[in-house]
């Protein structure tokens, strides 16, 4: 091939290859890494803040607790990252917008009640011949011994049209956890911190198999694409905060 696809693939760079070709070029073939922005820094941390609250035992999941944690990651890590990102006379706004995301979680659910078995769960193995890697960010079993799968999302939440492509991403982990044996996922959950919110579904046999599907023809699109060294643009409102745009052809 004149060009090398990526080794393996994952549930957001499928997406970014659905959403434009070229970006998926320049992102995972060409390795050019874009910069943090506000929204991602957001999302990295609120994750990371919960990742250590669920890490504690039930009785102490408190909202004291998850501030201390907070405090203290934030000192400890983000209050450099942060800088170039966002701007200094709007840092503790920030910080306030990203606190009301954690604290939205006790509007969702009892954390102190709440069983995860498993957090920031890594997951790498094949679908149908295609290499894939990701990472979830907590599944517990239910009382029948099936996986809920949860994912925490930082943004708004997404209109009916929308809904489909976010929960794409949790039914490749489903089909993975069971490819893995890991277990049988009986259902998704898209939580929706700053919503406050919780998108649910149940996972059919259908979904599953729609999404093994896909994943088989985006990585035959990807291949192709290398081999005829063609990655062509698709253009959307998606542009607009696309950090590729001064450089692709279409908007030159």
């Amino acid at each position: 091939m004149a060009f090398t696809p990526p080794p393996h693939l994952s549930p957001s760079s499928i997406n970014t290859f659905q959403t434009c070709p070229l970006k998926f070029k320049y992102s995972k073939i060409d390795g050019i890494r874009e910069p943090a922005t506000e929204a991602t820094l957001m999302g990295n941390f609120v994750h990371e803040v919960l990742e250590l609250l669920y890490a504690q035992p039930h009785e102490v999941r408190t909202p004291d607790l998850a501030k201390n944690l907070a405090r203290s990651l934030w000192d400890e890590k983000y209050s450099d990252e942060a800088i170039g990102v966002v701007r200094e006379q709007s840092m503790n706004d920030f910080r306030w917008r990203s606190w009301f995301c954690i604290e939205n979680l006790w509007k969702l659910e009892d954390p102190t009640q709440t069983n995860v078995d498993e957090i920031e769960y890594e997951l790498n193995g094949d679908l149908n011949g295609v290499t894939l890697k990701g990472f979830v960010d907590r599944f517990h079993y239910d009382e029948d011994g099936r996986i809920v799968v949860g994912d925490y999302k930082t943004g708004k939440v997404p209109g009916k049209n929308w809904e489909d492509d976010k929960f794409f991403q949790l039914y490749i982990y489903a089909a993975l956890l069971q490819e893995l044996n890991v277990g049988d996922v009986s259902k998704v959950e898209l939580i929706y911190l700053k919503g406050p919110k919780v998108l649910n579904r149940t996972v059919t046999p259908d979904d599953l198999e729609k999404a093994v599907e896909t994943v088989v023809t985006v990585k035959r699109d990807i291949d192709e694409c290398c081999e005829t060294e063609t990655f062509n643009t698709k253009t959307s409102r998606l542009c607009d905060w696309c950090y590729f745009k001064k450089q692709c052809p279409a908007w030159a």
